[in-house]
């Protein structure tokens, strides 16, 4: 199983991340790629007290956030976790990641 969840605001963010161990524990092969854009960006600007346990560091799991939002929100790219992808153009990576046949989540 492939999926990529598509996270634009961060209220949606626990759900994201329930959902994500979900997916985990339901298939432990799965790939899993999670896109943080827009306004969703934020959280990663000061501590959000999120629980990143299983996700942060799983080989399976990737997160990326493109460099405008980091820009638009003034947020240093060097304070950001290294397992955390910063992306030029992330919305290029979103459509190949569905011609690659992940399957499309937007929270």
């Amino acid at each position: 199983m492939k999926v990529v969840f598509h996270v634009v605001e961060y209220e949606e963010w626990d759900e994201t991340l329930s959902n994500v161990r979900d997916v985990i524990k339901a298939d432990p092969e799965a790939l899993i790629e999670i896109i943080v854009m827009s306004r969703a960006a934020i959280l990663f600007g000061r501590y959000a007290g999120y629980d990143f346990a299983g996700i942060e560091g799983n080989p399976r799991v990737t997160v990326s956030i493109s460099e405008k939002a980091l820009k638009d929100h003034k947020l240093d790219e060097s304070l950001l976790s290294p397992s955390i992808k910063v992306e030029k153009l992330i919305i290029t990576k979103l459509i190949r990641l569905q011609n690659e046949g992940y399957a499309y989540i937007r929270l």
